[in-house]
């Protein structure tokens, strides 16, 4: 079975969850299925190392030029229908606003829906693009059991088209080794923006005195710490030298996550929280929100909390930070929870649904 995916998350992310997927996705399906990632022109640095891919120029930054990068992409993957007629397209994201023309099924990951929850009048178009696409796509899976939900509660979709599979994780414990001049640490991971509810997670740590003696606070990812950044630790006097900032690639972050003492997640919505799996992975304890996907994605091997209660976050890390028994519990718990996501697990899944549309 022929599988074309097409270029959409790869000239967006250079990192990221969905284009993760993507890879993943693809480099793990049986010889049953011939999959085909099409992107000429690509950003993407998971997709660079793929050799499931039609690509040739990789682009780092393309300012104004993006929309003619793309513009070539689409030609070409409608030249690459015409000649290959794929059985199967799987629409890697929606920002490219494509209804391809092919006889080939349609397929689509959501993953969240989380410009429609926060943002619906700033992504007013690419809401009423989804609905249409919506009505003419054959299959519909989504990353989580919660997604899903979401899903049927924005759009009026046939719940028969929409099936649950979840996300891997790549069990890779490589490390890049550092020498850091720092504490013990609270390790917090990615964007810091809005509804990742970064402030809560800061505001809690300096609620604590004891928290702020004996433990540094560490961001890995999502940009250098902004100004108004800058302002918030000044206002919560915090003392600027026990707040980090690092990036780096996987090896970088699996160093941050084997080292940290606990990993906070105090997102307010995801549609699946891959980095979770992450810490798992590296033996890393978390505490988490208990809101949308994250009791489903975790079970019980994190500590959940309300992240919308700053004194409950302070008191939950308190508690957890210093029982070393409770710590090495959540390693054991996380690391049996792992074997429930795997990328082999998530291919067999997807690939026995692209032959249900053809029964």
């Amino acid at each position: 079975m022929r599988v074309f995916f097409d270029y959409s998350i790869f000239t967006l992310q250079s990192f990221g969850g969905v284009s993760k997927y993507t890879v993943n996705l693809v480099e793990n399906f049986s010889d049953q299925i011939d999959p085909l990632i099409i992107s000429l022109f690509y950003k993407n640095y998971y997709l660079k190392n793929s050799r499931f891919a039609d690509k040739m120029f990789f682009f780092k930054k393309a300012g104004p030029l993006i929309k003619y990068l793309n513009k070539t992409n689409e030609i070409y993957f409608n030249y690459r229908l015409r000649t290959k007629n794929p059985d199967i397209i799987h629409l890697s994201y929606f920002n490219q606003k494509n209804f391809y023309k092919s006889k080939a099924k349609t397929v689509i990951t959501e993953h969240d829906l989380i410009k429609e929850k926060f943002y619906p009048k700033k992504y007013k178009d690419e809401i009423e693009y989804k609905k249409r696409l919506f009505e003419k796509i054959d299959q519909i899976i989504c990353v989580s059991e919660n997604t899903k939900k979401d899903l049927l509660e924005e759009y009026n979709i046939d719940a028969s088209k929409i099936s649950v599979v979840y996300h891997g994780v790549n069990k890779n414990k490589n490390v890049r080794e550092r020498s850091l001049n720092i504490r013990p640490f609270i390790l917090f991971v990615g964007s810091r923006q809005r509804y990742k509810n970064f402030e809560n997670a800061i505001k809690s740590y300096a609620r604590s005195s004891k928290l702020k003696l004996d433990f540094d606070f560490v961001c890995f990812g999502g940009g250098s710490f902004l100004k108004i950044e800058e302002e918030l630790f000044k206002n919560l006097s915090i003392n600027r030298e026990r707040i980090h900032y690092y990036e780096g690639d996987d090896q970088d972050l699996n160093y941050f996550y084997q080292n940290a003492r606990i990993f906070i997640f105090p997102s307010l919505y995801e549609g699946f929280g891959m980095t979770l799996l992450e810490a798992m992975n590296m033996q890393c304890p978390i505490i988490c929100s208990d809101t949308s996907c994250f009791p489903e994605i975790v079970n019980d091997s994190a500590i959940l909390f309300n992240p919308t209660d700053i004194e409950m976050l302070t008191s939950k890390i308190e508690k957890m930070i210093y029982d070393d028994q409770l710590l090495l519990d959540l390693k054991k718990k996380g690391n049996t929870n792992l074997n429930n996501f795997s990328w082999n697990k998530c291919a067999n899944e997807t690939e026995n649904l692209y032959k249900k549309l053809f029964n």
